[in-house]
């Protein structure tokens, strides 16, 4: 963006911005002193098999919302394909091998993000023909319960202890391969990292799960066993939250981009939802931005 758009991007709300931008870019291209806008290069860095967020053959919903906001920006979209570990920070976005990281919790540290996109809880799933309703984690039937994780010390998993339940609790392998990819890479695409916990599930291996909501939509519907899906409360006692508020993530100090990303995730709300409800993603209400310009 040149110096006369930023000054403007940095001293109007979005809808008055989006006026001046127009009309200046008409002035410019009057006096002939505009030169034919060229597509930037937006490098996301993603995990290549980690359904249902992201996946090398551009299959998560994560990707999808990318392309999203890259069409909103004029963007070329260039994924980076990089296991979703510390170093997805550390050795890409810090070094400049990416400019954006998608879905990440708003609590992450060490980096810039944009205003939260989505918020979803996590979730009880069990077996639809199991005879039981579970809505709460004080609800008895959880006494008698196998309870499956594929990872601990989540807020689920706080709530269990508390009540005296972590004797209940089935541990699977998490199954995640954090091999280098390359751009390239041909190896054959996984169901994702969670795909086991459903299939365990579904098998009988334990009586409910309590995973994350993208998670829990996403490969609940996959099985061949019908699997109900139950949000948890949005808190738990002591006002634990049972969700997570997501969003994107740039370097610090890059201001610039992380409020141009704000302005597209206002603008395209609806796409992003309408994403996110096609994956199944159970959503909790977040408003609308209407504010995308930092302190405006």
């Amino acid at each position: 963006m040149n110096s006369v758009l930023q000054r403007l991007a940095e001293s109007f709300p979005r809808r008055r911005l989006h006026a001046m931008v127009a009309m200046a870019a008409l002035v410019m291209g009057a006096a002939g002193s505009a030169a034919p806008a060229q597509a930037w290069e937006m490098r996301v860095c993603a995990d290549p098999d980690n359904m249902p967020f992201s996946r090398r053959d551009a299959g998560g919903f994560e990707n999808k919302i990318a392309k999203v906001l890259a069409d909103d920006l004029g963007a070329k979209l260039t994924f980076v394909w990089w296991p979703e570990t510390e170093e997805m920070v550390s050795k890409q976005l810090r070094e400049g091998n990416c400019d954006i990281i998608m879905g990440s919790p708003e609590t992450s540290g060490g980096v810039l993000p944009t205003i939260a996109y989505y918020r979803s809880p996590f979730a009880f799933v069990y077996r639809a023909d199991a005879g039981y309703d579970i809505s709460s984690f004080d609800d008895d039937v959880l006494k008698k319960l196998r309870i499956g994780f594929n990872v601990r010390n989540s807020s689920p998993d706080q709530a269990l202890v508390t009540r005296g339940l972590s004797q209940n609790v089935v541990t699977l392998p998490y199954n995640h391969d954090i091999s280098v990819p390359t751009q390239d890479d041909k190896a054959p695409l996984g169901d994702g990292p969670e795909a086991g916990l459903f299939e365990a599930l579904a098998r009988g291996d334990f009586d409910v799960a309590i995973p994350w909501g993208p998670v829990a939509g996403y490969f609940a519907s996959r099985q061949k066993v019908p699997l109900k899906v139950v949000p948890t409360d949005e808190f738990d006692t002591s006002f634990l939250p049972m969700y997570i508020a997501m969003v994107i993530v740039v370097r610090q100090g890059d201001e610039s981009l992380r409020d141009r990303l704000n302005i597209a995730i206002a603008d395209r709300w609806d796409e992003i939802n309408a994403v996110l409800k096609a994956y199944g993603v159970p959503l909790l209400d977040l408003p609308q931005p209407t504010a995308t310009i930092e302190g405006k």
